[in-house]
């Protein structure tokens, strides 16, 4: 290799003994070949760099280039849910409890026969709720229920109420709704209350297209909240608080007293597929 490298120099600053004129042919013959065939070797490398080089900056741009019309987004697919017919009967049905059944909150959900909170699984008591169950469980559900309350009380200095406001949540402990469903294999309250939370200011917003409903998703399971409205004059001799409707910035809100209409509460059902 030495030699190949030095040769041209060497033509140049050596002068070798005198040759005759068909030795010195033979060796530039020699010599060119030897050139042109590394040229060659040093064009093909270059030409397979400048491809695979192509190759990845192609790959590279159509995965990420919004020209490409598919730029990939990351995002998180939600869990599986029933149909919304299916969840809207079920909702209607247990709706009707904080109408007609006695007690108040989560006692109006909770077993009534015989009436006990230390029974978990819930009972049915019509027609239309042991329907909803029994439609669950044909498809392959377990189901859960969740009751949220939430109490907002203005902050007292110098005996004048404030413009800030106490706000306390009311967590209850998941009702299975399913059987063969257990509640200490349930998410525990807690976990759900940041989106809870969401779902409360959405269902007191104006125009809000989650004004009726708000879906998330935790681990494998799937939620849905209702809101529990105020539908009459009676519901607010007992909820007689003040609501927040919009948030305008970081911790500060619009708010006013509670009207017909309003969110008392939260239910969220949680779905998963069996097993």
């Amino acid at each position: 290799m030495l030699v190949m490298v030095l040769c041209p120099f060497m033509v140049v600053c050596f002068r070798p003994p005198p040759l005759n004129s068909s030795v010195r042919r033979i060796i530039c013959n020699f010599r060119l070949d030897e050139i042109k065939e590394m040229a060659m070797l040093k064009i093909k490398i270059i030409v397979c760099l400048i491809w695979a080089f192509s190759i990845v900056v192609l790959f590279s741009f159509q995965e990420f280039s919004p020209a490409s019309g598919q730029t990939k987004e990351l995002t998180l697919d939600k869990n599986p849910k029933p149909e919304n017919s299916l969840v809207d009967r079920f909702d209607k049905a247990v709706q009707q409890r904080f109408l007609t059944e006695p007690n108040f909150g989560i006692r109006r959900i909770q077993p009534v026969h015989p009436p006990s909170p230390h029974l978990e699984q819930f009972s049915p008591i019509n027609d239309e709720e042991k329907t909803s169950v029994a439609d669950f469980e044909n498809d392959g559900w377990k189901v859960s229920l969740y009751l949220f309350g939430r109490r907002a009380t203005p902050k007292i200095a110098d005996g004048k109420e404030q413009k800030e406001f106490t706000i306390n949540y009311r967590l209850n402990k998941p009702l299975p709704i399913t059987r063969e469903l257990r509640g200490k294999h349930l998410p525990k309250a807690e976990k759900l209350l940041k989106e809870v939370k969401a779902a409360f200011l959405e269902f007191q917003t104006p125009n809000s297209p989650n004004e009726n409903d708000y879906e998330f998703s935790i681990g494998k399971w799937s939620y849905v909240a209702k809101p529990v409205r105020a539908v009459n004059q009676s519901c607010l001799k007992c909820h007689t608080d003040y609501v927040l409707t919009e948030k305008i910035e970081d911790d500060k809100y619009k708010f006013r007293k509670r009207q017909v209409g309003d969110a008392n509460g939260v239910i969220v059902y949680g779905f998963a597929k069996k097993d």
